[in-house]
């Protein structure tokens, strides 16, 4: 196994410019490239880095290895993938392989694989028939009698690969594709017992989400490519014992936590490959994120202040007489119903239960805040020839978007969890190739995996999840390799609510989360982990105290002439340098209801526009 890895490490860092490439562009070499490694790849062409890719995944499967493909989320492990299947074709491995990933993800699966390798046979194994559908495909496509040169590249997901187990695993597969594979960070859940079950020659995990600094998750993915090396939990947790070895010593542990990072990075290097967008896509247009701000409406204002002062007077008399754990779920409820209070006041009545009587538009409009500042937003967006995103984590809000947009006579297309896959594609579809489609509905958690909406330069984010990377998914439907214009984000929050403190939780993840695959310092959890709401934090979020920098950019509703600096996208077109250079002078970054978000973390996002400047400037001082 040592000799394996040896080998994978060392193909995977020589680089030989060939006599005969020499004099060729880098664009030329890559096509050249391309054409010796996947000859049947003959529907696009890749990027340098994309063929590292799939070379780093070809030595794996050399060296009778599995792996896992990190790159960060919109730089094409997509095609790097079908990359790695067509040469596998290209040398007469002809399979069969098995690609499990989300439904949201199935239909681009089937697209780019007809779309990049037209000769390669796919077949999506999904029906809206249930069993009795999928049992026809396998009766039709999958006969175990069908040559395996003519056999089809399998596409299924999640719940089907869960449900018809013992049907796969009838088949010897050559390889098994898991796509969003940090679904199997739990050791124990259904998904990874049943696909350990399958016979597999070969595994590949794909990941646009982070690797966390937390032990049992990250052995359970090793354990599930690598089961003959991490066999034991404990045992891998014993080799990263930070505060046993060097308790009471600051010095000490602070000299284990580089050693740690560096044994990770070690163990990791010959099976995990991660790039991120600021590495290898110089090309990508930017990206900038601006947070607005907007005070509830008056009826917003008495919902919310009636749900403060009843449950804080309710937890500090119960707080001696009950147990933490009903008082939290008590405090956890009570920050739903002030999250649907931000999202439409409306939600809490009866009547919108079945989605029906809902008001005149405009009464909807005026109810709410954050619907009386996405009014403004859109009306400005759709006169400049935007296109447009809104992702939301309630499908009810979804369904007022929905009515106001057809209202409003935006013509929204949809895709939420509900949504069927053939429909889902002819949304996509119509969204990317028709100018009259202006907007697109899409729920956070099934619209941000795997759609490709480069058609889209703008992103409304209605609303915020408590895990910040689902958000950045979001964002990454259309930023994205395609996108040939710069992307505007823009969260809505609620002024002085608990959305605000939503996204200081959010902050708090996104500093705690240093990837052992990248710089940082490794931080083995002892205590409750500070990425989960512990009592304290919500009772903070009730009490909602600010600082005065925060005071300032939620102090007000923003205003017309700070709407249109917010909106300005010179700057990412022409680049800061260039501005100065012809005398354009340079925006503020944030005013009385907004603030631009510094683009920075390992992600390149940090929810902290202030902390994140100040720190740009003290650097600068320094220098």
């Amino acid at each position: 196994m040592d000799a394996q890895i040896a080998r994978v490490e060392g193909e995977a860092e020589e680089e030989v410019v060939l006599e005969d490439t020499k004099f060729m562009t880098e664009e030329e070499r890559n096509y050249k490239e391309q054409q010796e490694i996947c000859p049947l790849l003959t529907g696009g062409r890749l990027k340098g880095y994309q063929l590292k890719g799939i070379k780093w995944m070809i030595s794996l499967w050399q060296n009778g290895l599995n792996g896992i493909l990190a790159d960060q989320m919109g730089l094409g492990k997509t095609v790097q993938t079908i990359g790695l299947l067509s040469h596998l074709k290209g040398k007469k491995m002809h399979g069969p392989f098995l690609i499990v990933g989300p439904l949201s993800t199935l239909s681009n699966w089937v697209s780019e694989i007809k779309r990049f390798v037209p000769s390669m046979n796919v077949l999506l194994y999904h029906s809206s028939e249930g069993r009795v559908g999928r049992e026809k495909l396998r009766r039709q496509h999958m006969p175990t009698s069908v040559p395996k040169e003519s056999f089809p590249v399998i596409v299924t997901s999640f719940e089907v690969a869960m449900n018809d187990r013992r049907f796969l695993a009838k088949y010897k597969w050559k390889y098994i594709i898991v796509d969003e594979g940090h679904r199997l960070k739990n050791c124990d859940c259904k998904l990874l017992r049943e696909l350990k079950q399958l016979s597999a020659e070969n595994l590949l995990l794909l990941t646009g989400t982070p690797l966390q600094n937390n032990l049992p998750e990250l052995w359970s993915l090793l354990n599930f490519i690598l089961p003959n090396i991490f066999t034991s939990l404990q045992e891998f947790q014993s080799w990263f014992d930070i505060a046993g070895k060097a308790s009471g010593n600051n010095n000490a542990l602070e000299s284990r936590k580089v050693q740690v990072v560096s044994k990770l990075h070690h163990i990791l290097r010959p099976f995990l490959l991660r790039r991120l967008k600021s590495e290898v896509e110089k090309s990508l247009p930017k990206k900038k994120e601006i947070i607005l701000y907007t005070p509830m409406t008056e009826k917003q204002k008495a919902f919310n202040d009636h749900l403060v002062a009843k449950t804080l007077n309710e937890y500090f008399a119960e707080k001696g007489n009950s147990s933490g754990a009903m008082l939290k779920a008590q405090l956890n409820s009570v920050c739903m119903q002030l999250r649907k209070n931000c999202n439409h006041p409306d939600l809490f009545h009866s009547h919108f239960e079945d989605d029906i009587n809902y008001p005149p538009v405009d009464e909807l409009v005026a109810q709410c805040a954050k619907f009386k500042l996405m009014d403004r937003l859109l009306v400005k967006l759709r006169e400049r020839g935007h296109k447009v995103l809104i992702f939301s984590q309630m499908t009810k809000i979804l369904d007022l978007l929905e009515y106001y947009l057809e209202e409003r006579g935006h013509n929204p297309c949809r895709i939420d969890g509900g949504v069927q896959q053939s429909v889902r594609q002819e949304q996509i579809r119509s969204f990317n190739e028709e100018k009259s489609r202006f907007v697109f509905l899409l729920s956070t958690r099934a619209g941000g995996l795997g759609i490709n909406l480069t058609a889209a330069d703008t992103v409304i984010l209605y609303d915020s999840d408590w895990n910040p990377h689902m958000d950045m998914q979001a964002m990454d439907r259309c930023h994205r390799i395609g996108q040939t214009r710069p992307v505007h984000v823009y969260r809505l929050a609620t002024a002085k609510s608990v959305e605000c403190h939503m996204l200081k939780v959010a902050t708090g993840k996104l500093k705690l989360e240093h990837l052992v695959i990248e710089k940082g310092h490794f931080k083995q959890e002892k205590e409750p982990s500070k990425t989960v709401l512990q009592e304290k934090d919500l009772v903070a979020i009730l009490t909602c105290n600010q600082g005065e920098e925060e005071e300032y950019v939620q102090s007000r509703e923003i205003s017309e002439e700070d709407l249109a600096i917010a909106m300005d996208r010179r700057e990412l077109v022409i680049g800061t340098e260039e501005c100065i250079k012809q005398g354009i002078p340079l925006l503020p970054k944030r005013g009385p209801g907004w603030e631009e978000v510094f683009q920075g973390g390992s992600d390149g996002n940090l929810l902290s526009s202030i902390e994140g400047y100040r720190k740009v400037a003290q650097t600068a001082a320094a220098s």
